[in-house]
C-alpha cells in the first residue's frame, strides 16, 4: 500500500514541477535546494528545506511551497510526519480559493491520502472537487490519478468526471450548459412561490366570498444588478468559495439552478448593487485584489 502512494505522489510531483519550472528558477537558493533534495528522493532532507524557506515565499508561491513539503513529509516513513502532511494539506484547502489552479492539485493530493487510508469513497468524492475546479494543464495527471482512483471506488460520478477529462468537446459543453444556467437568473425555489400562493388563495376563495383582503396578491419582481463569482456542479466548492469571502468580509449568497440534463448547479453570487458601474467598481476594489473572477449580472428578485 505504501509503495502504491508513494508511485503515484511522485508521478503527481514530476508533472507539478514541470508545470512550475520557471517560478521555482526564480526563487531562493535554498528552494532550489529543497527541490533538489526531493527530486533524488531524500525526503526528510527536502521536507525540513521546505519548511524552512516556504514561510519566506511570497503569499503568491507560498501555498504551492507548502504542497511540496506535504508531498515530502508523506513519503519519509515516519508516522508523524505523514500525520503532519495530512493536518497540513486540509489546512491549506480551507484557505484556497477554489478558482485558483492550485486547489486542484490539492484535491489531488487530498484523493490520494484517502487512498492510502482505504478511504474510497472520499477519495473519489475529493477527484471529483479536483476535476470540477481543474484548468486544462492539469488534465494529464487528473487522468493519471482517475484511473488510480477508479480502481478501487465505485462512483458513477466520478466515472462521469474522468470520462470528460478525455473529451475536450464534453469539458466544453459543460462549461457552456454551465453559462447557459447561470443566465437563468431566477431560482427554482422562486419559481414556485406564484403557485403556492395561488392554491392558498383557491382555498381561501372556497370557505368565504371573495374581497380585497383574500384576493391572491401576484409576485412582484425587480431587477438588481450582482457579481456572479463562479458556478459549480458540487455544492461544497460553493461553499468554500462562500466561507473564504466571508472572512474577509465580502458576504455572497448560493441560488441552485437545475440543467435540462437534470446536473445541480450552484451559483455564487455577491451584491445587489444599484448600477452595473457600482458592482464593478466593488469587484475592481473588493476582488480582483484577491484573484477572485467576477462577472456583472442583472438578477430578477422577487419584492
Amino acid at each position: 500500500m505504501a509503495k502504491y502512494f508513494i508511485q503515484n505522489l511522485v508521478i503527481t510531483g514530476a508533472l507539478c514541477a514541470f508545470a512550475t519550472t520557471t517560478s521555482f528558477a526564480q526563487a531562493a537558493q535554498t528552494l532550489a535546494s529543497a527541490q533538489k533534495a526531493y527530486v533524488n528522493g531524500n525526503w526528510k532532507e527536502a521536507a525540513a528545506a521546505y519548511e524552512q524557506v516556504c514561510p519566506t515565499q511570497a503569499e503568491s508561491l507560498r501555498t504551492e511551497c507548502y504542497l511540496w513539503n506535504i508531498l515530502a513529509l508523506s513519503q519519509t516513513g515516519v508516522a508523524a510526519d505523514f500525520s503532519k502532511a495530512g493536518k497540513r494539506l486540509d489546512s491549506l484547502i480551507d484557505k484556497t480559493n477554489p478558482q485558483q489552479a492550485i486547489y486542484a492539485d490539492l484535491m489531488m493530493t487530498k484523493a490520494q491520502f484517502q487512498m492510502y487510508l482505504g478511504r474510497y469513497n472520499k477519495a473519489a468524492e475529493s477527484l471529483v472537487h479536483a476535476i470540477e475546479t481543474s484548468q486544462p494543464h492539469q488534465v494529464t495527471v487528473l487522468q493519471k490519478v482517475c484511473a488510480a482512483v477508479q480502481d478501487r471506488a465505485h462512483s458513477e460520478e466520478l466515472n462521469e468526471a474522468c470520462k470528460d477529462l478525455g473529451n475536450p468537446e464534453a469539458r466544453e459543453a459543460r462549461k457552456v450548459k454551465a453559462e447557459q444556467a447561470a443566465k437563468a437568473e431566477q431560482p427554482k425555489t422562486a419559481e414556485s412561490k406564484p403557485q403556492a400562493t395561488e392554491t392558498k388563495a383557491t382555498e381561501v376563495a372556497t370557505a368565504a366570498p371573495k374581497t380585497e383582503a383574500t384576493e391572491a396578491k401576484p409576485v412582484e419582481e425587480k431587477s438588481a444588478w450582482q457579481l456572479q463569482l463562479g458556478a459549480f456542479g458540487v455544492k461544497s466548492n460553493a461553499d468554500l468559495l462562500v466561507d473564504n469571502l466571508k472572512k474577509r468580509n465580502i458576504s455572497c449568497t448560493i441560488t441552485q439552478n437545475t440543467l435540462e440534463s437534470g446536473k445541480v448547479l450552484y451559483i455564487v453570487r455577491t451584491g445587489p448593487f444599484d448600477t452595473k458601474e457600482n458592482a464593478v467598481d466593488y469587484g475592481a476594489k473588493k476582488l480582483a485584489p484577491l484573484n477572485v473572477e467576477f462577472r456583472p449580472m442583472l438578477v430578477k428578485q422577487a419584492l
